[in-house]
């Protein structure tokens, strides 16, 4: 191809970029149809490289600076959001990036609560049929009954009041937080550490069922765990779930390179964790003022389940009304 033919047969892909960059102007991308961010998604790449081809030709330096201006313009448009201010880019991801994201890697929330719930539910069997084998899976140094007759509903619900002001509180309120951090961060191990992670974690939580459900305390346990105990252990599942995004994508890279597979793994893993941030300082505030108070227990079982039903809520229906931005999302796919 000579340089006149080259130009020829380009001008009118730059002319048509130049007149989407101009409808967008400031306010970005929201003012295109879909149909035009598709059409700016398709044309950007392909402007990108005529950068490379003018210097080739040995185009003028007008005409190089004009498809160098176009590929900037229309990057800064689909990637960086330049005139987004922190407090809008934050919500931007809360409201409309983070669940679209959980949504796209629902696969991995779903291994993730399987690695945790079976081995939890075998587990809580296990100590059903034989109570001796709850130690083997409590932490040590947990002072729980030997047997019916050491406590009764009450001790147990009082000493559940006063674990905010004891050491062991501290361990237990800081060990949901450290056990999705330890399940994201070890996804770098090809998702085995998080596996790994999964499994202690389980076992010791039906370790705790099974004890309680054998000394006839289901209730007063769950009364105490549930408040902010199931926002939690959901936030768990999405932490281990992006160290297994993480994970996967280093062990089984497909047709990319290992590397860059890793690193786009790496990136959804980290959006996905942030978003449980959230999610701990709710559980947090729960777990302060409604967990150790005298609040009836079946209304603290209904407020954990109200806020995890919010959580999901939240999670499977916002950020799908907007249809650019949808489209938004195609391009980092």
């Amino acid at each position: 191809m000579t340089p006149a033919s080259f130009l020829e047969t380009r001008q009118a892909a730059w002319h048509r970029l130049e007149t989407l960059i101009a409808k967008a102007g400031r306010k970005g991308v929201c003012r295109l149809t879909e149909s035009e961010l598709h059409e700016l998604t398709r044309l950007y790449p392909a402007v990108a490289v005529d950068v490379s081809r003018a210097r080739m030709y040995k185009l003028s330096p007008q005409t190089q600076q004009r498809i160098n201006s176009l590929a900037i313009a229309a990057h800064g448009l689909l990637y960086r959001r330049k005139n987004a201010r922190p407090f809008r880019a934050i919500w931007q991801f809360l409201s409309n990036d983070y669940p679209r994201l959980f949504r796209r890697l629902k696969g991995y929330i779903v291994l993730a609560a399987v690695l945790l719930i079976v081995p939890a539910v075998a587990t809580y069997l296990c100590v059903l049929q034989r109570p001796s084998t709850a130690y083997l899976f409590v932490p040590l140094g947990l002072d729980m009954p030997h047997t019916t007759e050491e406590v009764t509903a009450e001790d147990i619900s009082e000493r559940f009041r006063q674990m905010p002001n004891s050491p062991m509180a501290s361990r237990i309120m800081t060990n949901n937080i450290s056990v999705a951090f330890n399940a994201f961060a070890l996804g770098i191990t090809a998702g085995i550490g998080t596996c790994y992670v999964l499994l202690i974690n389980a076992m010791m939580l039906g370790g705790f069922f099974g004890h309680f459900t054998n000394h006839q305390l289901t209730f007063e346990f769950w009364s105490f765990i549930a408040p902010h105990g199931v926002l939690e252990i959901f936030a768990i599942i999405i932490a281990a779930a992006s160290g297994l995004r993480m994970g996967i994508s280093l062990a089984i890279p497909g047709r990319i390179t290992r590397r860059a597979s890793l690193t786009r793994g790496a990136r959804e893993a980290v959006y996905l964790v942030l978003g449980t941030i959230p999610m701990f300082m709710v559980a947090g505030l729960i777990e302060g003022f409604i967990t150790p108070s005298y609040i009836p227990g079946i209304l603290k079982i209904s407020l954990g389940i109200m806020v995890w039903a919010m959580a999901m809520a939240y999670l499977l229906l916002l950020g799908r009304s907007n249809s650019t931005v949808k489209a938004a999302e195609s391009i980092n796919k």
